[in-house]
């Protein structure tokens, strides 16, 4: 299946290469190709999908998928690789302080407005999952602050970040466009279990953060400053999801 899934996209990105598309348009597509599949991954999973097994299933196509373009990308057409980066003193000052802001926001949200949270609606939608068991939670929670965080890191800010400023020029509207693309797929989740109005805190919360952690990234190169911002703030989430659901 892996073997297929890789010709398949080998396919796609060499049809790309050759077609002598401009750099820009190039780029375009590579963008469109990777920054939609996240949201069309959770529209498949609880809406499209008839069964538990399809959905998990197109959720580790939808991930192979939006990690191995970009690096495929990175690699082969630009030559270039990951950047990870050094950590610095001012990076990782920054990397921290922002960390904690958008810690202490999350909390603060959620001591104002976690007593109109629906707890028995978001436990019926999440129970498919298996993460009201707390052993899943927690190796859960474990990946998506430690391995997912530096996934989208690397989607998000270098590839996603890198291809809008590519085509744009302007540092500003890569930072908007990247944020709104960053906001997309978790305000489609987030719909699942909250109301409009608290999915609009939530998601205006996911933007700011993730313009929040795009200019990080533009001002330090490194995908570490961007991670240890990012994961901070997964450390509220999740611990206030165990509130809710524990």
């Amino acid at each position: 299946m892996l073997g297929s899934f890789n010709a398949a996209l080998r396919l796609i990105l060499h049809s790309v290469l050759a077609s002598g598309m401009d750099k820009a348009m190039r780029a375009f597509i590579a963008l469109i190709l990777v920054s939609i599949m996240p949201t069309i991954s959770i529209i498949f999973t609880y809406s499209w999908s008839e069964s538990e097994l399809q959905g998990q299933i197109f959720f580790i196509f939808s991930k192979l998928w939006y990690i191995f373009i970009p690096v495929y990308w990175i690699y082969r057409i630009e030559e270039s690789r990951l950047m990870l980066g050094e950590m610095n003193s001012n990076g990782r000052n920054e990397s921290l302080i922002s960390g904690i802001i958008i810690f202490v926001i999350i909390g603060v949200i959620f001591l104002m407005f976690g007593d109109t949270i629906d707890v028995e609606l978001m436990k019926k939608e999440i129970g498919p999952t298996g993460l009201l068991n707390l052993p899943l939670f927690i190796t859960g929670m474990i990946y998506w602050i430690t391995i997912n965080s530096l996934i989208e890191e690397f989607v998000f800010r270098q590839f996603i970040g890198d291809r809008l400023l590519e085509i744009t020029g302007r540092e500003y509207i890569s930072v908007l466009l990247s944020a709104a693309i960053f906001t997309c797929h978790h305000t489609v989740l987030l719909s699942l279990y909250f109301e409009p109005w608290q999915n609009a805190i939530a998601s205006l919360g996911v933007f700011i953060a993730g313009a929040t952690w795009s200019i990080l990234w533009l001002r330090h190169r490194s995908l570490f400053v961007c991670w240890l911002s990012h994961a901070i703030a997964d450390l509220a989430v999740f611990g206030i999801a165990y509130l809710i659901l524990f």
